[in-house]
């Protein structure tokens, strides 16, 4: 008898055990989408945290688990969620036979979630996850094995298990972006509908050592991790613990993975606690759908049409762009091709790469295919394309997209790219502190101009002065047209050299010397950098050097200059790139030796290279480099130490009468 006791005692403690944290559903029960005296809209966990149910979505409703402690009910888990929403006449209804379905007031159904067995109860845990029981009391069909965009504190995302994103915060359809647990042990992000290749993906962080059966874990302390039983890789270090703290990780609509943490006692908003890292906003894969390609302005992504591309959606560009015009036959129409500097889409060409390193050749070429809807040049190979073009996004390097256009149409796309600088000018206007009316002052460090403001300065960077080793220089008008100023605009700095690029500006801008061109300011709105110069009215010292029958005697203070500034921008330019493209070995230009050797860093020695060699140039009237003269005469600086070491120094002097004493000196000090 006592033995009995203890086992029922022992029982009855066990059940209890096993329903802590749980809210029973038993067959029979019925939510309806809204709560009357006699229906519930939803069922919630035990702390009424988390509920189970009906919430609103667009201009119906829709069920899933969503937080029900906190202000805003955030959405966590949606039953079909590309099903259209539901009207206020719908039942959820836990049937006698143990299914889960919603019941129109027609009497059609439809499974809100398929078990393998019948069910025989049901709970909504306080830890978010709601389960389905069979009549052993055993898990059939549970919300976190089939998660839609987030995981929860103690869920697990298994091998092969995906969380998809959602259109919006308000639509919980399927998005665009996925976040999937890899076989390799790697969580990787790509867009929806491409094969888990390395070239479509944009984001992943792997496992060390055995990679197999790895989980992407979080904890109820915030703590992302990777884990496989023989190794652990912690992606977010986590906080805190408390009940007032809450937590989850979800694929955002922008094709952000992030983790969100929410303070019960401070009711504000869920704040973001960690991202993917090494993700720029441009970077997610078809961010800006087909035949678009996204730019940065003020920090926020924006996505444009191709040459001759519309919005399918103006108010929702992330659907992407079509033809604005349909011709049937390509014979029949003139064509142009517009060029987009900088700019890349997914390499899916239809034939064999062009050789050429001519650009113009790549622009024929499609122009003669009828097949041929664009074209991308990048380092000598024409790759022809048809449409649609996915995953366009600038980038820095050489890349140029050639898209082709309908002549008829280049009226409509000249308006619509006006209409775009108008509006940015528009918006500029407001955000700039300065206003365009002053001039630049001149006793301070330099100011940054948006792009929209340089562009409207140079009237459109028409007025083109010269080509310097970094860029073209324009001519520029500030302070009401009342001062010209040079805007010289750089081309392929690094891309992650932005607060070095900031902090020279400023140590440039306050250098002040009487033979050094003063910085006004410069540009770095999105992936546009300008200089902005004063200007030399009498031109520089290269203009004085190597113009027939001029030299420095006589020339009056003021009218010579010098612009030793370029040199500074080498350690911020592509590693493959130089002012001189053709195969003269050695230094180019007024460039240390240094600089092609190790990533050294801007130093007295470096500026004493880069003035003995304008002192040669001053000696000899002859620029550094000349591809034009001989090859062992092209670069100045060897040429004349060579001759010098070999005793061959008449060979500089020609037939000229010189003083040879001063002459050799003069060489000396420049070297």
């Amino acid at each position: 008898m006592a033995t009995t006791f203890l086992f029922l005692l022992l029982s009855a403690i066990f059940i209890a055990k096993s329903q802590q944290g749980q809210s029973i559903v038993n067959p029979g029960s019925f939510l309806t989408p809204t709560t009357t005296t006699t229906t519930n809209s939803s069922w919630p966990s035990p702390s009424g945290r988390y509920a189970f149910g009906f919430y609103k979505q667009g201009n119906g409703n829709a069920v899933g688990v969503f937080f029900a402690g906190i202000p805003e009910k955030t959405v966590v888990w949606t039953a079909n969620r590309d099903d259209p929403p539901v009207p206020a006449a719908v039942t959820l209804n836990f049937t006698s036979d143990g299914r889960l379905v919603l019941q129109s007031a027609q009497g059609t159904t439809k499974s809100v979630a398929v078990f393998g067995e019948t069910a025989s109860s049901a709970s909504m845990l306080d830890t978010g996850n709601f389960v389905v029981y069979n009549s052993d009391n055993q898990s059939i069909w549970e919300s976190f094995q089939n998660p839609t965009d987030t995981l929860l504190p103690t869920q697990q995302l298994f091998y092969d298990v995906v969380l998809d994103s959602s259109v919006s915060e308000s639509n919980q359809s399927t998005g665009r972006f996925r976040a999937i647990m890899q076989q390799d042990g790697f969580i990787a992000l790509y867009p929806i509908g491409t094969p888990y290749y390395i070239e479509y993906g944009y984001w992943s962080k792997g496992i060390q050592g055995p990679r197999l059966n790895a989980t992407l874990n979080l904890d109820v302390d915030g703590r992302l991790y990777l884990a496989n039983g023989e190794g652990i890789v912690t992606i977010s270090a986590g906080g805190n613990s408390t009940k007032s703290s809450l937590y989850r990780l979800r694929m955002d609509d922008d094709g952000f993975l992030r983790l969100y943490s929410y303070n019960t006692n401070q009711n504000g908003d869920w704040d973001v606690t960690w991202s993917a890292d090494s993700i720029g906003k441009c970077d997610p894969k078809g961010l800006c759908g087909i035949n678009a390609f996204c730019v940065i302005y003020d920090e926020q992504y924006n996505c444009t049409c191709l040459p001759g591309f519309a919005f399918v959606d103006e108010s929702k560009r992330t659907l992407g762009c079509e033809r604005n015009l349909t011709v049937d036959n390509c014979k029949e129409g003139t064509y142009e091709m517009e060029e987009e500097i900088n700019t890349v889409w997914e390499n899916d060409t239809y034939s064999l790469p062009l050789f050429s390193s001519n650009i113009e050749d790549c622009k024929i070429a499609c122009l003669q295919d009828c097949n041929c809807e664009a074209a991308l040049f990048k380092d000598g190979a024409c790759r022809k394309q048809r449409l649609p073009m996915r995953f366009g996004r600038r980038q820095s390097d050489s890349s140029v997209a050639l898209i082709k256009y309908y002549i008829s149409c280049f009226a409509f796309i000249v308006l619509a790219i006006s209409g775009f600088v108008i509006y940015r000018s528009h918006v500029s206007k407001h955000q700039n502190v300065s206003n365009m009316g002053k001039f630049v002052d001149e006793d301070v460090g330099p100011r940054s101009f948006t792009y929209a403001e340089l562009e409207k300065m140079t009237n459109g960077f028409k007025d083109e002065l010269g080509r310097g080793a970094f860029g073209v220089v324009y001519k520029g008008m500030i302070g009401n047209g009342q001062k010209i100023v040079a805007v010289q605009r750089l081309e392929k700095l690094l891309a992650d050299r932005e607060r070095e690029f900031q902090t020279e500006m400023k140590v440039i801008g306050k250098t002040h010397h009487r033979n050094l061109i003063r910085l006004l300011g410069y540009c770095h709105d999105g992936p546009n950098r300008l200089l902005v110069y004063e200007y030399m009215c009498n031109g520089s010292l290269a203009d004085i050097l190597f113009t027939p029958k001029n030299n420095l005697l006589g020339m009056k203070e003021g009218e010579l200059r010098a612009i030793l500034q370029e040199e500074f921008f080498i350690s911020m330019k592509s590693p493959d790139q130089s002012q001189t493209s053709t195969n003269i070995r050695g230094t180019r230009g007024y460039v240390a030796p240094e600089w092609h050797r190790r990533n050294c860093p801007v130093t007295v020695k470096v500026d004493v290279y880069s003035f003995g060699i304008v002192l040669l140039e001053i000696i000899f009237c002859l620029r550094s480099v000349d591809s034009n003269l001989p090859e062992e005469e092209a670069i100045l600086e060897e040429w004349v130490y060579s001759c010098y070491e070999c005793g061959e120094s008449d060979k500089l002097i020609n037939d000229e009468e010189v003083h040879k004493r001063q002459f050799e000196r003069m060489v000396k000090v420049a070297f």
